[in-house]
C-alpha cells in the first residue's frame, strides 16, 4: 500500500508547483498585448504628426516658390510686385510635388492667386488618415 501513497504525494507535490504558472502566463501575456498596443500606437500617433509637418512645410515653400513668379515690369518701375498667375501656379505645383516626393509622400495641391500672394494647400492621406497644410506667402518690395 505504499505505492499507491508515493503516486497520490508525487501527483499533489506536482499540482501544488504548478499552481501559479496559469497566473504568470496570464500576466504574461497581458504584458505583451499592452507592450505591442502601445508600439502600435506610437507609431500610428508618429506618423500622423510627421505627415502634418510635411504637409506644412510643403504648403509653406510651395506658397513661398509661386510668390516669387512676380512680373519684372512693375518691379523695374517701382511699383508693388504683381505675381504673374500662370508662372507662380506653376512654380507652386512644381515645389509641391517635388518636396512631396522627396519626402516619399502621396498628395494633393491647390494654389489661390491673388494679386500680390500665393496661398498653397497640401493635402496627405496615409493609412486613413488625412491630414492639411494650408500657408499663404505675400510678394513684397524690400524696406
Amino acid at each position: 500500500m505504499s505505492r499507491p501513497r508515493a503516486a497520490s504525494s508525487e501527483a499533489s507535490s506536482r499540482v501544488a508547483s504548478d499552481a501559479g504558472s496559469g497566473l504568470v502566463a496570464g500576466i504574461t501575456l497581458i504584458f505583451a498585448f499592452t507592450f505591442v498596443g502601445l508600439v502600435w500606437l506610437a507609431r500610428d500617433v508618429d506618423t500622423s504628426v510627421s505627415n502634418r509637418s510635411t504637409a506644412s512645410s510643403v504648403a509653406f515653400q510651395a506658397a513661398r516658390s509661386g510668390a516669387q513668379a512676380t512680373q519684372i515690369p512693375a518691379l523695374r518701375d517701382g511699383r508693388d510686385p504683381v505675381i504673374d498667375p500662370t508662372a507662380a501656379r506653376r512654380a507652386a505645383t512644381e515645389t509641391a510635388y517635388r518636396l512631396l516626393d522627396g519626402y516619399d509622400a502621396r498628395g494633393t495641391v491647390t494654389v489661390e492667386i491673388g494679386a500680390n500672394h500665393v496661398t498653397a494647400t497640401v493635402t496627405i492621406t496615409e493609412a486613413g488618415r488625412t491630414v492639411t497644410g494650408v500657408a499663404t506667402v505675400e510678394a513684397r518690395r524690400a524696406p
